[in-house]
């Protein structure tokens, strides 16, 4: 018997395997990217529609465009392909994908479906002897030891081929069949433990391994047999059997384990490594072994939603807040706040853990609450006699300041808290105070001071290896460049920060990363990055707890479409989600896009009725970026229907490009034309200086027209030339072309820019005058 097979520029996708290989490596790829795969190959001859690709993917109907764009995405990445350039899997324009690359159609032989017997471990066996380089010693308490040594003793005959006795056991889920043609199911797969450590220790490679599946087991988790995954590993590396793992996986996780002996005892590191790419972990030290694995074993439990009890005993205070921040750091605020209201009812009084409690609180956007329980234990004699105690609640109130808006009062409790910490003594706790000071002071344009801190904050956290931290720096540096007017720099500093955050499974700080690259990316002139990582986000808005983050990504999202020109799709998120609860930062950003949106869908009477009402409460120091291009959108909309232009519009010495513009919109409207052009000069070169594409683009779409309508052919040429590398991706500056080219004759060019308009237009228009022949004479 044979099944199909398909070669494809330096690929094979094997359909027999359920693999896909590039130069003979199989590349590791969730199940979903697959069957995209797969289908839009096997239907090559034809486009293939959103809705039956997406039940081909997914095998239901009621799937939104963003998880269907997500996995296409992920699909077209694989293979080497990006939505830009669409060399293999090309976007038919409201329908739907089709595959475009050459396809050579195999017939591959079936393999013997028998999976290799297991392996024996023998005392010679290379781990065996590699572990004699360690120099001997028993930590192991004896009664401990022969627990161990019973469970390893377990892994080793049932690996041996003694199949028969895991049918007899009691298992929470059923043994996962590892085989190639195998389909994926929600399974963990635990692998067997790495151990640096004395020979005596050797059973711990399985017995570890064994007894940390049945500590996840023994919480509900389904988790393959170790018999199972030791047969899948017989023989080779865990590289290269990775893909098969994750097939094995499914949806599930993969667990690696680490234990290493050092001279204060034992310290166990669980990894769990999702489908999607991201992870969770955890770590246990202890000076037993089998305590530090359990240790770890319920820490990884709360990082992924499981409220753990250990093995039947209470737990410490310090580890009860050790679990909880390890469930936080997951985004499972439920399970890290039952892990703290489970506790004895003496614990539960500790400042401590209602401090504890007070940061799940601001996680889950409960801002107010959080505020109230902290400036309550602020005043406790806990918070008078322990310093320590003081600083922390410092920060989190300052984090809380932050999110309301009040960032005086934040770099206020940063101040405070970084008085109380000792440079040697608490080195993460001042990197952590030194971040918070610097979002403040970036907030209030300080951006000096800012710089300072978050530079300072870098050093001390990348010392400690806490790479989640730094990772946090990474992105307030990024967000700081953001606002200085360096968009490039800022793209380096947040795509670094979300490459740590996926690693680590940090969902809320992954999801405000992709939401600030979508933004980036539009001041870059970057249409496709913008919408890949808008798309990304709103992937993950349902695992988002905070409803102002949620906000944030509906609002990113709607901007990508506003501005590729989707104007449904962009009015109906806007109309759900536009007013919810917000970040500081998008304070007035419904009213902006609203106002944008009826500004690009024609509708200049809507634009002013918007931007009137919104500065009727608007406080002049609420972000004047955001105050500057409204007021910018309502005088050009004013223009267009020959509406007066409010005369209250003051614009300073450093308003910048948007401010220079708005002085030459007011100067036309006078009739002072020599000041209208000094001022969209002055708008030009500024944008130059700063070296923003969006910047630039702003600016010569506002003056170019303007020197067209004036017969300055010559000036608006060299004008428009500036602006020439980005009219393939931008709507607005190839219809800008098109009139540059209409204007003087140029038949052919202006037909090709009119192509350009034409594939990025989506629902906007292309003025009928440009489509008529041109005047050759002119």
């Amino acid at each position: 018997m044979s099944s199909t097979a398909y070669r494809f520029c330096e690929y094979l996708l094997d359909c027999r395997a359920r693999e896909l290989r590039h130069r003979g490596e199989v590349v590791a790829l969730p199940a979903r990217v697959f069957e995209c795969l797969q289908t839009l190959i096997e239907h090559r001859e034809r486009a293939v529609g959103r809705d039956e690709l997406a039940h081909a993917i997914f095998a239901r109907d009621n799937v939104s465009d963003a998880q269907l764009s997500q996995i296409v995405l992920r699909a077209r990445r694989v293979v080497g392909d990006d939505g830009q350039e669409q060399r293999l899997i090309r976007t038919v324009p409201r329908y739907g994908f089709r595959w475009v690359a050459e396809v050579e159609a195999l017939q591959v032989a079936e393999e013997t479906a028998t999976a290799p017997g297991p392996a024996v471990p023998r005392s010679d066996a290379p781990e065996a002897a590699a572990l004699q380089v360690f120099p001997e010693s028993d930590l192991t308490p004896p009664r401990q030891r022969r627990i161990l040594t019973v469970l390893a003793s377990i892994a080793i005959v049932l690996t041996a081929g003694a199949w028969w006795a895991v049918s007899q056991r009691e298992r929470a889920a059923p043994v996962v069949d590892a085989g190639a043609g195998a389909r994926p199911t929600a399974a963990l797969i635990v692998l067997p433990t790495t151990v640096e450590g004395p020979r005596a220790a050797a059973w711990a490679r399985l017995g570890l391994m064994d007894f940390i599946g049945d500590r996840l087991r023994r919480n509900g988790l389904p988790v393959a047999s170790s018999e199972s995954v030791l047969s899948l590993l017989h023989g080779k590396e865990r590289d290269v059997v990775a893909g098969q793992l994750r097939r094995a996986a499914g949806e599930g996780w993969i667990i690696s384990s680490r234990a290493r002996h050092r001279k204060q005892g034992w310290r166990v590191e669980l990894t769990a490594d999702g489908n999607d790419g991201g992870s969770r972990r955890a770590a246990g030290e202890h000076a037993d072994l089998l305590q530090a694995a359990d240790q770890a074993s319920g820490r990884l439990l709360a990082a992924l939603g499981r409220n753990d009890s250990g093995a039947g005993i209470d737990l410490s205070l310090a580890e009860r807040l050790q679990r909880a921040q390890a469930a936080m750091l997951g985004n499972e605020l439920d399970t890290a706040r039952r892990i703290l209201q489970d506790a004895p009812e003496l614990q539960r009084n500790e400042p401590q853990l209602r401090l504890r409690l007070a940061q799940v609180d601001f996680r889950a956007g409960k801002h107010d609450e959080a505020l109230v329980e902290v400036d309550r234990l602020l005043r406790t004699a806990a918070a008078s006699d322990d310093p320590m105690f003081r600083a922390r609640a410092l920060l989190v109130r300052g984090a809380i300041c932050v999110r309301l808006d009040r960032y005086a009062e934040g770099e206020r409790n940063y101040s405070a808290a970084i008085g109380l910490l000792d440079p040697d003594e608490h080195v993460s706790l001042l990197g952590g105070a030194l971040n918070g000071r610097g979002v403040t002071r970036a907030a209030l344009g300080k951006f000096a001071g800012a710089l300072e801190d978050l530079g300072r904050a870098r050093i001390l956290l990348a010392r400690t290896g806490d790479l989640l931290s730094v990772a946090r720096v990474d992105a307030n540096l990024g967000h700081l460049e953001g606002e200085r007017g360096r968009p490039a720099q800022s793209l380096e500093y947040l795509g670094k920060a979300a490459a740590e955050f996926r690693r680590f499974g940090a969902i809320h700080e992954l999801v405000a990363m992709h939401s600030a690259l979508a933004v980036t990316h539009l001041r870059l002139l970057q249409p496709d990055q913008a919408r890949a990582a808008a798309e990304q986000a709103w992937a993950l808005r349902e695992q988002v707890s905070d409803v102002t983050l949620a906000t944030n990504v509906a609002l990113g999202h709607a901007e990508v479409m506003i501005r590729e020109g989707r104007f449904e799709a962009a009015r109906a998120l806007l109309d759900e989600y536009g007013g919810g609860p917000v970040l500081p930062g998008d304070f007035h950003r419904n009213d902006a896009l609203q106002a944008e949106l009826a500004w690009r869908s024609g509708d200049p009477a809507r634009t002013i009725a918007i931007v009137d009402a919104a500065l009727q409460d608007w406080a002049p120091e609420t972000w004047p970026s955001r105050l500057r291009w409204m007021q910018w959108l309502r005088q050009q909309a004013a223009l267009q229907i020959d509406r007066p232009l409010r005369d209250d519009i003051l614009v300073g010495a450093d308003a910048g490009v948007t401010g220079r513009l708005l002085e030459a919109l007011a100067a036309r409207a006078q009739g002072r034309d020599d000041d209208a052009e000094r001022s969209y000069r002055a708008a030009v070169a500024q944008a130059e200086q700063d070296g923003v594409p969006g910047d630039i683009a702003q600016a010569v779409l506002a003056y170019a027209p303007w020197l067209i309508e004036r017969g300055d052919l010559a000036e608006a040429t060299a004008l428009v030339g500036r602006v020439a590398p980005w009219t393939r991706r931008d709507f607005d500056l190839a219809l800008l072309q098109a009139r540059l080219f209409h204007a003087l004759g140029q038949t052919e060019s202006l037909e090709a820019a009119l192509q350009d308009a034409q594939r990025l237009a989506g629902e906007r228009r292309i003025p009928e005058t440009l489509r008529e022949p041109p005047d050759a004479a002119r």
